[in-house]
C-alpha cells in the first residue's frame, strides 16, 4: 500500500448517514419548511439547511418560531457536533422534521463522522437533506 492510499483511509474516516421516517409518514405533500435557528450555530449550519432545500424546489427559511410563517407546513430543527483533532471537523448532526400541527418527529436524518476530517458540512447537510426526502421504495 502505498503512503499516499495510507493517508488517504486514515483522514477520511469512516462516516454514515441514516433517514428514519415514519412509514405512514409522506413527507412529499411538505413544500413550505422552516429551520429552526439553533443558538449554537456559530458555522452557519441553518443557512446550509436552507440553501440545500431551495435548491431542491423547498419553500424555505432560517429563524426562531417566533418569526415562522402561519403558513408554514414543516419545521426542520438540527443539533451538530464538532471537535478538533487536528483541525475542527464536524462529527454529527442529526434533522428532524416536524410537521407544525404535530409535535414529535415525523423524520430525522443524522451523519455520524467520528474520524471524517475531509467532509464539508453543505456536503453533509445536502446528503442528508437528499436522504430525507427520498422517494420511497414502490411497495
Amino acid at each position: 500500500m502505498t503512503l499516499a492510499m495510507l493517508l488517504l483511509f486514515t483522514f477520511s474516516g469512516c462516516a454514515s448517514y441514516n433517514a428514519n421516517v415514519k412509514p405512514d409518514a409522506d413527507l412529499s405533500k411538505y413544500r413550505r419548511i422552516w429551520v429552526k435557528s439553533n443558538m449554537n450555530d456559530n458555522r452557519g449550519i441553518g443557512q446550509f439547511i436552507c440553501n440545500a432545500l431551495r435548491e431542491r424546489g423547498y419553500e424555505t427559511d432560517l429563524g426562531p418560531l417566533t418569526m415562522m410563517p402561519l403558513n408554514t407546513q414543516a419545521i426542520i430543527s438540527f443539533t451538530d457536533s464538532w471537535t478538533w483533532d487536528f483541525k475542527e471537523h464536524m462529527t454529527g448532526l442529526e434533522l428532524s422534521l416536524k410537521d407544525t400541527k404535530i409535535d414529535f418527529p415525523l423524520a430525522t436524518a443524522s451523519y455520524a463522522g467520528p474520524a471524517s476530517f475531509t467532509k464539508l458540512p453543505h456536503e453533509v447537510v445536502e446528503r442528508l437533506v437528499d436522504k430525507l426526502f427520498a422517494p420511497k421504495p414502490a411497495k
